[in-house]
């Protein structure tokens, strides 16, 4: 019986890696015959693009800016009023009130990535030798838009600081120094083990998702170096970050099955 059905795993397996060839093979061929009917507008449409994000540039970060810290304070304070509701909470509001801290909490992460994001994005598109070079006037913006992109990170640090040090004095148990490297792994050890199931199965899922979603991203970095001349090293860093997330992970599973063989 167990014969059997590895047999029809192994089929099943086999027929799904099939069926993905067929498909990246049509995919190829689509974007090939699309390439050829369409590329010199994609290139003027994606060198109007450039231009266009260099002329906001400045504009366009501080916009980012803004936003980012109206959007991080109103979180911020959204996390005060429910965390000032967690003492007199009682049993059953008590898991409604975790899981406002839990969402707040998670949107405040979510707002401070998506603006270093977009700020990388806007940066990425001035900085470049020949925008720099053609004109005094876009050095200065240069210059400008680095000082907003340090702004803009400066304050997501602080922002995370006062997040971590809100959480400690709501759950004085939480551990950790926030400067510290080892501030993840100090956090990790003060929770309880409810809250480390939870991290566990959230970093699992993470871990399923982002093998995926590097696979994905190979494919389109291949396909833009193909059709849009991108150069290897988007390749290159998508790469070694599936390496790095697979060599990582393999090690820690080695590592903590051998731990717990010394310990018993």
């Amino acid at each position: 019986m167990k014969q059997e059905n590895k047999t029809k795993s192994v089929k099943k397996f086999s027929i799904k890696m099939l069926l993905a060839m067929v498909f990246g093979g049509v995919l190829g061929g689509f974007f090939g015959v699309f390439m050829y009917y369409f590329h010199g507008d994609l290139e003027a449409f994606l060198t109007t693009w450039t231009k266009m994000v260099q002329s906001i540039l400045v504009p366009g970060l501080l916009i980012v800016n803004i936003v980012s810290i109206l959007a991080g304070e109103f979180c911020l304070w959204k996390l005060k009023t429910v965390c000032d509701r967690i003492a007199t909470a009682e049993d059953e509001e008590a898991d409604l009130v975790s899981y406002q801290e839990e969402k707040y909490g998670a949107i405040l992460q979510c707002v401070n990535a998506v603006s270093q994001v977009l700020c990388i994005f806007l940066l990425a598109n001035g900085y470049q030798i020949g925008y720099i070079e053609s004109s005094n006037k876009n050095a200065i913006n240069i210059l400008i838009a680095c000082g907003l992109f340090v702004a803009c990170f400066f304050y997501n640090g602080i922002m995370q600081a006062r997040y971590i040090k809100l959480l400690q004095t709501v759950h004085p148990e939480k551990r950790g120094d926030i400067s510290s490297r080892k501030f993840q792994q100090q956090w990790l050890e003060s929770c309880d083990e409810a809250e480390k199931e939870v991290i566990y199965q959230s970093s699992y899922k993470t871990y399923i998702f982002m093998s995926k979603a590097i696979g994905l991203l190979l494919i389109v970095t291949m396909l833009s170096h193909l059709f849009f001349k991108t150069g290897i090293m988007a390749i290159l860093v998508v790469g070694v970050m599936y390496l790095v997330l697979v060599g990582k992970y393999s090690c820690s599973c080695v590592s903590l099955r051998k731990d717990r063989i010394l310990r018993s």
